[in-house]
């Protein structure tokens, strides 16, 4: 009865060492990324709601620390800037601005689903060396039937890989 529950316990732990230890890995290419500053501006509201103002600013607030995240992850040394004039530095200056926020509708989300009551979120991108010259920009925009972050989130992994497209080629 002891060695069955010995070997029982010793099948669990290699079952844990091999399938539930094993870390998240990035798919991020490493090495030649270097510091970037990160400008988030949240576009013209002025057609939205009151509601959907604070969605898009709890959405955005989320993005950014997930950006700077991502960003660090990727191997490159990144910081948030509250001003296009704060960039001073070495390095390149991102500027993520939002083109357009539907916050979707949560109700349709939660009883009908199917992609029913679907967030979408659509923003513009642009590079600036440390000369102040654009280098790079290009748009980009996701739905999800999840909510808004899930479309920060995506929209976030979009960036750095494009980031590394155009920024490699310089």
């Amino acid at each position: 009865m002891l060695r069955k529950h010995l070997l029982l316990g010793l099948l669990m732990i290699l079952v844990a060492v091999t399938t539930g230890c094993n870390g998240t890995k990035s798919t991020y290419k490493t090495g030649a990324a270097g510091e970037i500053s990160v400008l988030s501006l949240r576009g013209d509201t002025s057609a939205m709601t009151a509601d959907q103002v604070a969605d898009l600013k709890r959405v955005g607030t989320w993005m950014d620390r997930d950006i700077i995240k991502q960003l660090t992850r990727a191997g490159y040394k990144a910081r948030l800037l509250k001003s296009k004039s704060d960039f001073k530095g070495p390095g390149h200056l991102l500027i993520i601005d939002v083109d357009k926020y539907n916050p979707g509708n949560r109700a349709a989300r939660a009883f009908v689903g199917f992609g029913a009551g679907a967030a979408s979120l659509d923003l513009d991108y642009k590079i600036m060396n440390s000369q102040k010259k654009q280098v790079g920009e290009w748009k980009d925009g996701v739905g999800s039937s999840k909510g808004g972050t899930y479309c920060a989130q995506t929209l976030n992994r979009n960036a750095i890989g494009q980031l590394q497209i155009k920024l490699e080629n310089k």
